[in-house]
């Protein structure tokens, strides 16, 4: 009886945490981890600076429920070493997540961004990579920042 239950919950944990996966891509074939993540408020402008060589891309996700995440926009290092965005907010939006991301060679892998610094042109986000390469997200205006 102990054992059918467990193997019960096991399923039901299973399908629900791979349900959860699935809806919260990264880029390729990745999965976003929401812990890695920093969760802020819109509307704002933004600017991402890339430097390095790996390839690196900032993404905005939306949050569609209390566990499942889906991209809104991104800035990549593809159309250049800084790159400003306006994202905006609209009553599908209760909420925002700014993830990064790099490519080591091997494939993508999710950047712990890390707390929140002053910026001369705002609060700003910010991760290395093993590589050496750097990504930055500054919040320019608006209420990217909790309070």
């Amino acid at each position: 009886m102990m054992s059918s239950m467990l193997w019960a919950l096991t399923i039901v944990m299973t399908v629900f945490l791979n349900t959860q996966a699935e809806a919260s891509p990264g880029p390729g074939s990745t999965r976003m981890n929401a812990r890695l993540g920093v969760v802020v408020e819109g509307p704002f402008d933004m600017t991402c600076t890339f430097l390095g060589r790996s390839k690196k891309v900032v993404i905005v996700y939306r949050r569609l429920s209390k566990e499942i995440w889906e991209p809104k926009l991104s800035c990549n290092d593809g159309a250049g070493s800084q790159i400003d965005r306006h994202v905006p907010v609209d009553g599908r939006d209760p909420g925002l997540m700014i993830t990064g991301w790099y490519d080591d060679g091997q494939g993508w892998k999710q950047c712990n961004l890390k707390g929140w610094r002053n910026d001369p042109k705002g609060k700003s986000l910010s991760c290395q990579t093993p590589g050496g390469g750097t990504m930055t997200v500054t919040c320019t205006k608006g209420r990217c920042a909790k309070p």
